[in-house]
């Protein structure tokens, strides 16, 4: 059996078991949208790919297609050709462009440099894929329960935070960047998120994991497909 890697250790095995739910919950929801969308001998770029878990489950899957990771972070792996930056993307294009829980990561100018990505290197009837974390309503106390066990730091929520975002719906300011420049999960809206993909792209479709059936409230998950528009010129 494969060796646990430490972002499955923090998600899809985490022990605690709820997180554990939600993360496998995630997983297998973004697995189905790829297997809907990724043709047999199709490209992929998993736009933050991490240790490259889910390319691994992909590959499984669709022997044959062609495998791509962006991560400026990750260690090569086996199952995909590894990309460092955008522009290591000059001249390709690919049938799905993928970014699972990354988006809430990257200031802006990373930001703007996916979106690029997503309307510059996708090929006709191709679609992207994007899910972010919930950080509103009853959800939020769950993961802030699960980061002061964790971690002590309740994700750097004060009480006054908390009650707000969960009972309100109203985001805190966001954290500057970490130590490693990227931006942390605190003051996050998927909110605002949708409202950008709305306004420069078409919306296919969005889902809420791991309680699709129930008000997005009570889910850790914000899913959304989206394509560019029709009739406009890449940027």
């Amino acid at each position: 059996m494969p060796a646990i890697t430490p972002y499955q250790a923090r998600t899809t095995h985490n022990r605690n078991p709820l997180a554990r739910f939600s993360h496998r919950a995630r997983m297998r929801h973004a697995l189905s949208l790829i297997a809907k969308h990724l043709p047999p001998r199709g490209a992929i770029l998993d736009f933050g790919c991490a240790g490259g878990e889910l390319l691994a489950e992909v590959r499984s899957r669709f022997p044959d297609a062609q495998l791509y990771g962006l991560d400026p972070f990750a260690s090569a792996g086996q199952a995909y050709e590894l990309l460092r930056n955008p522009d290591d993307c000059a001249g390709m294009t690919f049938d799905v462009v993928a970014a699972f829980e990354v988006l809430e990561h990257l200031g802006p100018a990373a930001t703007d440099a996916f979106f690029d990505l997503c309307r510059n290197n996708l090929q006709a009837g191709g679609i992207c894929m994007v899910s972010v974390p919930n950080m509103l309503g009853p959800a939020l106390l769950a993961k802030l329960l699960h980061g002061a066990i964790a971690s002590g730091s309740a994700l750097n929520y004060s009480w006054s935070d908390a009650a707000r975002a969960s009972l309100l719906l109203k985001s805190p300011e966001r954290l500057p960047p970490g130590r490693a420049g990227t931006m942390r999960h605190k003051g996050f809206d998927w909110r605002l998120m949708r409202a950008r993909i709305a306004s420069e792209f078409e919306i296919v479709s969005e889902a809420f994991t791991p309680l699709p059936h129930v008000w997005w409230g009570f889910n850790s998950q914000w899913f959304c497909l989206f394509r560019p528009k029709a009739g406009l010129p890449p940027s």
